[in-house]
């Protein structure tokens, strides 16, 4: 089984009741079923605490004011502190790491949820990179996993990286070059037209950064609407989709 993780990933530690937020409250912490046998035959007197406080029906820890029932006052965690860290469920344990699993693969990110996780990215002055490291694992096997798909996402995915990390091209152009190249993707995976997309893909290559490029992105952009028209708009296909943590959200935005 082959992992593939960034560069900075091995930086990042929970730092716990020194975050500037909380990632225990807000909303609800599933407990995987290993976990829940655990809290089931827990020993001592943490034992009614555990009983009391989870929702054994929908497998959730239970929560008050919107915050979970074991998050005290100094934002810590009472199962970590009073039962120890092999007690915690599968969600708590990796939070914010985020595993995405394909045949073979595995990769591993961090969620900039996490106001740690997203310091550590930001903090970054070289060009981000990955490593993959191969390693013993069970391995998942799907009956419906599509390696055409999978292997022009990930070489379209390689070159969009390439692209945005280019210094010598202003942001902009970067930007737009994705735009387009996405855009042409998403095309060819609606039309079922993947087959094409090599020959796409090596014409938005070649055509690079050059003015034929840049007039066609002009020729297309939208003039009509202010910049603060434009932000608002985007604001109102995005917010939509968003799942709500916190009352004031929405009129913060505003």
């Amino acid at each position: 089984m082959e992992f593939t993780f960034s560069n900075y990933y091995k930086e990042f530690s929970c730092i716990a009741g020194s975050c500037p937020d909380t990632c225990c409250a807000g909303w609800q912490i599933v407990i995987d079923n290993k976990t829940l046998k655990k809290y089931q035959h827990f020993k001592g007197p943490f034992h009614n605490r555990l009983h009391n406080d989870i929702d054994w029906k929908e497998h959730v820890f239970r929560q008050y004011n919107r915050r979970c029932a074991f998050l005290n006052e100094e934002n810590l965690c009472d199962i970590y502190t009073e039962a120890g860290p092999k007690m915690l469920c599968d969600t708590c344990r990796n939070y914010p790491r985020h595993i995405e699993e394909f045949e073979g693969l595995r990769e591993i990110s961090l969620s900039l949820s996490y106001p740690e996780a997203a310091s550590i990215l930001l903090s970054q002055k070289e060009k981000v990179h990955f490593v993959t490291i191969e390693k013993e694992a069970a391995e998942e096997t799907y009956d419906d996993f599509d390696y055409f798909l999978f292997t022009a996402l990930m070489d379209t995915r390689d070159l969009l990286i390439k692209i945005i990390q280019n210094r010598n091209v202003p942001i902009r152009k970067r930007l737009w070059k994705v735009l387009a190249i996405t855009h042409g993707f998403q095309l060819c995976l609606n039309k079922n037209e993947l087959f094409k997309w090599e020959e796409i893909r090596k014409r938005h290559e070649d055509s690079g950064f050059r003015k034929i490029f840049c007039d066609k992105v002009h020729s297309r952009m939208n003039t009509s609407d202010t910049s603060k028209d434009l932000f608002k708009n985007m604001w109102k296909t995005i917010v939509p989709e968003m799942e709500v943590l916190r009352p004031g959200w929405k009129e913060f935005l505003k």
